[in-house]
C-alpha cells in the first residue's frame, strides 16, 4: 500500500476543489500536477485527459483557457470524493482497488478512520483507506483518549469534512458496520453517524451494525474479525 502526503500548493488546490460556492479560477495545470503526485494524470490523442484516482478513472475535457469551467470542477470534487478525499485531508492512502460492491468496515476515533473493503467471505483480501482530520496545530493528535477526548478541557474542533470523506468513500457498500471508541455525543463514532443521519440518509439506510471497543488494543486481525462478524450476523443495530 502507497501513501502518498498532501502538502504546500497541493492543499490549496484540493480546497479550491472542495469549495463552496464552485471555484471559477481553479488553474487546469495546478490540476493535473496535483493528479499526477497522487495517481496518474493522461493526456489522450483527442486532447481529453484521463485522471485516474483510488481506483477511478475519470475523463476530463482540455479547457479552452486557463481556468475550469465551475461544472467541471464539480465532476473533480465527486472524482477526489470517491477517493475518499475531503477539503482538509492531508494524505491520501492508495490500496489495491476494492472489488465491486465489497461490504465495508469503517473504524473511527478523533485521530483517525481506517475503511475496510471486503467481501465477508473473502476476509483475507481486505483493503485498506486511511483518512485523517486536518490538524495544522497537532491539537487532534494529543488528544488522549481515556480522557474522553478532550483538548484542554474543551471539546475537540470537529471537522466535517472528515466526515463526509469517510461516508464518500463507503457510499458504494452494500453493508457497512462501524467500530469507535468511547460512547456519548462527543465520541467519533456518534458525530459520524450523526452526520450519517442528518446529511447522507442511503448511506445510513446501509449500516447494518456499530460497536464500541477500546481501539488501542485492538489488532488488525481483531478488528477484521470483529468486522466480519457484524457484516454477516443476523439482526440489526
Amino acid at each position: 500500500m502507497m501513501q502518498t502526503r498532501i502538502h504546500g500548493q497541493d492543499r490549496t488546490t484540493l480546497a479550491l476543489i472542495f469549495n463552496h460556492p464552485t471555484s471559477e479560477n481553479l488553474e487546469w495545470r495546478e490540476v493535473v500536477a496535483f493528479v499526477e503526485r497522487i495517481g496518474i494524470a493522461e493526456e489522450k490523442p483527442n486532447g481529453n485527459w484521463s485522471l485516474s484516482l483510488g481506483g477511478r478513472v475519470w475523463t476530463f475535457p482540455q479547457p479552452p483557457h486557463k481556468d475550469m469551467d465551475p461544472r467541471e470542477v464539480e465532476r473533480l470534487r465527486h472524482l477526489m470524493e470517491g477517493a475518499g478525499l475531503s477539503a482538509h485531508s492531508t494524505e491520501l492512502m492508495r490500496p489495491t482497488p476494492a472489488a465491486t460492491e465489497s461490504d465495508a468496515l469503517i473504524v473511527v476515533d478523533h485521530h483517525e478512520a481506517r475503511i475496510y473493503r471486503f467481501d465477508p467471505e473473502t476476509v483475507g483480501e481486505a483493503t485498506e483507506i486511511t483518512l485523517r482530520p486536518y490538524d495544522p496545530h497537532g491539537h487532534i493528535h494529543h488528544l488522549a483518549h481515556k480522557e474522553g477526548g478532550n483538548f484542554r478541557g474543551q471539546r475537540a474542533p470537529e471537522d466535517m469534512a472528515y466526515y463526509d470523506g469517510i461516508i464518500a468513500s463507503v457510499r458504494d457498500a452494500p453493508r457497512i458496520a462501524i467500530v469507535g471508541h468511547g460512547t456519548g455525543k462527543s465520541s467519533a463514532m456518534s458525530v459520524l453517524s450523526r452526520r450519517l443521519r442528518e446529511h447522507h440518509h442511503e448511506t445510513r439506510g446501509r449500516v447494518v451494525a456499530t460497536a464500541n471497543i477500546d481501539l488501542s488494543a485492538a489488532t488488525d486481525g481483531q478488528l477484521l474479525a470483529l468486522g466480519l462478524e457484524m457484516l454477516t450476523r443476523d439482526g440489526s443495530q
